[in-house]
């Protein structure tokens, strides 16, 4: 099967699981990757061979002007007329089975410059483009234009993520639930883990307002406080703008001598400091603009490495955590439920059950079976319309 993939930023840290889905299509099928931004500094940590990077530069007029009518809910086409015939001169050549494109919002460029549909097309949201987005009127009308569409399928990483979408109006008879896949063969524990001197707290992610590090600390703060022996540590492994206030915030609560800091890694390092930790954390919120996570994939990574986990009622978390199976979940930024919860968890140890239920509902190799049924199903639709 010959399959166009749509990402507009090719590619970061932050959005791994599309470039691990991007990969194991490529594996049994003709990938070629289209991106309107080739990022420099990660081309040797993602490589991909067959990709194709189309500029999309609208003058800062146009793009000021834009900003300005999406405020006042009125919607600006993204029409480029040099975006759009390079684009269809590469869907003339490449002539795809099927066309997927990654966040909802982005997707517009590649829909509104497309001169005809040719193949069945896939939607993929993501996150801010299926909550924060919602609240802006005029991009629900031009999203539920194109899903109308009979070729159209929008696809959502969680059921909460899908009632989100309803709720503000967005049509989706004919969408699929598809949740992401981890690397079952990357993520394995080891069986000779090392014993640590302190029992170590793990939390990988961006450092944004919205994976809630400011409430980990402080639950952190309030579990050592009631605790004599004081042989724990946290671990924050990520960049983001927050970083520095957050390091701030670990001098104001006194815990210099309990928080480590690792700042950006690497993908192995990601793997080394799970399997070395004994508990992951990950206390998620709905942002002050509004953002929510789908299923943050550092989660499910954390239990394919047989962790007990700490997180949030927050959108579709409880679809991966079961409370009181998996690890534990609280109320968001409930600062005292949650330092019970890390009390509670110093007993747990590995968690088998955790790796398991990753492996027959999150795993990679799921997630292509899910994905490759849905491309057929929508090539099939398509035929008989």
């Amino acid at each position: 099967m010959k399959i166009l993939v749509y990402v507009e930023n090719f590619m970061g840290p932050t959005i791994l699981f599309i470039y691990n889905e991007i990969i194991e299509l490529a594996k049994t099928n003709e990938v070629l990757l289209l991106t309107t931004n080739r990022i420099k500094e990660y081309e040797q940590s993602y490589p991909f061979e067959n990709i194709k990077v189309i500029s999309y530069a609208p003058n800062k007029v146009i793009n000021k002007i834009n900003w300005i009518l999406e405020r006042r809910n009125i919607y600006f086409n993204r029409k480029n007329l040099t975006f759009s015939k390079e684009l269809n001169s590469l869907i003339n050549s490449f002539n795809p089975d099927i066309i997927h494109g990654h966040f909802g919002y982005e997707s517009m460029i590649l829909l509104e410059n497309l001169k005809r549909f040719p193949a069945p097309i896939f939607i993929s949201f993501h996150g801010y483009d299926a909550n924060e987005m919602l609240k802006r009127k005029c991009y629900v009308k031009k999203l539920n234009y194109y899903i109308d569409y009979f070729n159209i399928t929008p696809i959502y990483v969680s059921n909460y993520m899908k009632k989100d979408m309803e709720n503000a109006g967005i049509h989706l008879k004919n969408a699929h639930l598809l949740y992401y896949g981890t690397n079952m063969n990357y993520f394995k524990p080891s069986e000779q883990k090392k014993t640590n001197e302190k029992f170590t707290f793990l939390q990988i992610s961006s450092v944004i307002e919205s994976k809630g590090q400011t409430y980990t600390l402080q639950a952190f703060k309030k579990f050592l406080d009631s605790e004599k022996d004081k042989k724990y540590k946290l671990i924050i492994a990520g960049g983001g703008h927050l970083l520095e206030q957050i390091k701030n915030e670990v001098k104001n609560l006194e815990l210099m001598d309990y928080v480590e800091f690792t700042g950006l890694i690497t993908y192995k390092e990601v793997q080394l400091l799970l399997q070395d930790a004994d508990a992951f954390v990950h206390h998620s919120i709905t942002s002050s603009t509004g953002k929510k996570e789908g299923i943050p994939n550092a989660l499910m990574e954390a239990m394919a490495m047989e962790l007990p986990v700490i997180s949030t009622f927050h959108a579709g978390i409880p679809e991966l955590i079961e409370d009181g199976v998996n690890g534990y979940l609280v109320k968001e930024k409930d600062i005292d439920a949650y330092s019970k919860r890390m009390k509670d968890i110093l007993t747990w140890g590995r968690q088998p059950k955790n790796r398991l239920k990753v492996q027959e509902i999150f795993s990679v190799d799921i997630h292509k079976k899910n994905l490759m049924h849905i491309y057929n199903e929508g090539k099939n639709n398509l035929v008989n319309s």
